[in-house]
C-alpha cells in the first residue's frame, strides 16, 4: 500500500492481500457544522481532550514500539529462505526485499526472492518454485492464505513450514478453515488483524482530537482487502466508542478505482457531505491516487482535518505541502522484516517467537514529520540489539 503507481499494492499494507470480506457499516447520524481542520473541540469538548491525551500517550512518538527482544538463540547460518513477496513495485514491497536481504547476509542465509506481481497466480507459481527447490522456510510478505491455498497446502504436504509476515492465514478469515502458517509475525498489539484494527483507531483518535464532538467525517474503506477491513473496523469501533454521536459516512472503493475513479468517488461524497470537516483514508494509494486531487479540487483542503498513512515519502510530502494529507499512521518496515528474521531463527532453533517490538504510531505536521525526502523510522536502535543476540556483526 505504499506507492504512487495505479495498481493494487500489498498489503498495506500489507500488504498483495486481497480477500474479499464483507465490512460492517459505520453508524450514520445527523449532519454538524464544520469546523476549520483543528479547530474543533473547545475547552469543554470531553471528547477532543480525551482523545488528544490518548493521542500523546499511545500514538505520538514512537507510539507502540518497544525495544526488540535480548534473548535469543544464535545464528542457525546455512538455512535455504524462499520470499514470497506480493510485490516489488511498491515502496513497502521494495523495503522488504532490500531489509530481508540485509538481515539474511547477516545470518548467513541463502535467501531467494519471488515477486509476485500482485497476482495469486504468480504467488502460487512462488510457492512451488520454493517446493521445488526445497527452502527451509517459505516466507509470505503481504500475501493472505486464501489467495495462495493450494500451492500452500503442497508446502504442507512437502514438510516445509511456511511464515507470514504481514498476512492472515485460512484460519484467521475463516474459524473452520485448515491452519498453513507454522508462525505469524505478532507485534505490539498482538496478532496482525489486531494491528491492524489498531491502525484504524488510531485514524479515529487523530481526527477526534482536531474536531472533537462536532466530528463529521467521511471514511474511504477499501472491504476488499483483509488488512485495510480491519482498519475500517478499528475505525467504525473507536469512533462509536469515543464518539457515539458524531456523523460518519463510508465510502466503499475497490483496488480497480484507483485514479480517476476513485477521485471521483471522492469527489461524489464530498459533494453529498457538504458539512464533513474530517476524513480517513485506509491506506496510502487512496490518498496517492485520488484523494488528495479530490480534496485540493473540492476547495475544501483548508476545512477538511484529513489522515492515511503510512510514513512513506509520497504521503510525508502531501503533508509537508499542505496537498490534502494532514497526518497518517506510520509504521517501520526495516525493524518489522529484522523482527520477521528473528521469528524465523527461532523456528529453525525450535525456540518460540517472542514479543516483535513492533508496533504503530501517527505522525503529522507537528508531531514527527520525517525530513525531506525520508520515511518515517522509529527511533529504536534494534540492529545491534538483533546483531548481539545472534552472533552476527
Amino acid at each position: 500500500m505504499r506507492s504512487t503507481i495505479n495498481r493494487p499494492v500489498r498489503w498495506l499494507a500489507s500488504a498483495s492481500l486481497v480477500l474479499v470480506v464483507m465490512a460492517a457499516g459505520a453508524a450514520c447520524s445527523t449532519e454538524s457544522d464544520s469546523p476549520a481542520a483543528g479547530g474543533g473541540g473547545g475547552d469543554g469538548d470531553e471528547v477532543a481532550q480525551k482523545a488528544a491525551a490518548d493521542l500523546e500517550a499511545e500514538f505520538y512518538g514512537q507510539g507502540s514500539y518497544a525495544n526488540p527482544p535480548a534473548e535469543g538463540p544464535e545464528a542457525q547460518r546455512g538455512a535455504r529462505i524462499a520470499v514470497i513477496n506480493s510485490g516489488v513495485q511498491s515502496p513497502t514491497g521494495t523495503k522488504q526485499v532490500e531489509a530481508a536481504r540485509e538481515v539474511a547476509e547477516l545470518l548467513g542465509w541463502d535467501l531467494t526472492v519471488y515477486d509476485g506481481k500482485y497476482e495469486p497466480a504468480e504467488y502460487q507459481e512462488g510457492i512451488r518454485q520454493a517446493i521445488s527447490q526445497k527452502a527451509d522456510v517459505i516466507r509470505l510478505y503481504s500475501i493472505d492464505c486464501p489467495l495462495a491455498e493450494t500451492a500452500l497446502a503442497e508446502a504442507k504436504k512437502a514438510g516445509i513450514p511456511v511464515v507470514s509476515q504481514e498476512a492472515a492465514d485460512c484460519s484467521d478469515v475463516d474459524p473452520q478453515a485448515e491452519s498453513y502458517f507454522a508462525d505469524t509475525l505478532a507485534f505490539s498489539q498482538g496478532t496482525f488483524i489486531e494491528w491492524a484494527k489498531a491502525m484504524g483507531e488510531s485514524q479515529a483518535t487523530w481526527l477526534l482530537a482536531q474536531l472533537g464532538e462536532d466530528a463529521d467525517v467521511i471514511e474511504v474503506s477499501v472491504p476488499e482487502l483483509v488488512v485495510t477491513n480491519a482498519i475500517h473496523e478499528g475505525f467504525a469501533a473507536a469512533m462509536e466508542e469515543q464518539c457515539p454521536a458524531c456523523n460518519v459516512t463510508e465510502v466503499k472503493a475497490q483496488i480497480a478505482d484507483f485514479g480517476p475513479a476513485l477521485q471521483e468517488k471522492i469527489d461524489t461524497a464530498l459533494l453529498r457531505n457538504p458539512n464533513a470537516n474530517g476524513m480517513a483514508l485506509s491506506y496510502d494509494d487512496l490518498m496517492t491516487t485520488g484523494g488528495s486531487a479530490a480534496v485540493m479540487a473540492s476547495g475544501r483542503n483548508d476545512s477538511l482535518a484529513v489522515i492515511a498513512d503510512s510514513g512513506f515519502p509520497a504521503n510525508v510530502e502531501l503533508i509537508r505541502n499542505g496537498q490534502g494529507q494532514d497526518a497518517g499512521f506510520a509504521y517501520d518496515m526495516g525493524y518489522e522484516t529484522w523482527a520477521a528474521a528473528d521469528m524465523i531463527n527461532r523456528l529453525l532453533a525450535g525456540e518460540q517467537q517472542g514479543q516483535s517490538g513492533v508496533g504503530i504510531a501517527v505522525f503529522d505536521a507537528d508531531n514527527g514529520l520525517p525530513s525531506e525526502g525520508k520515511a518515517w523510522s522509529v527511533d529504536i536502535d534494534y540492529k545491534p540489539v538483533y546483531k548481539a543476540m545472534w552472533g552476527a556483526s
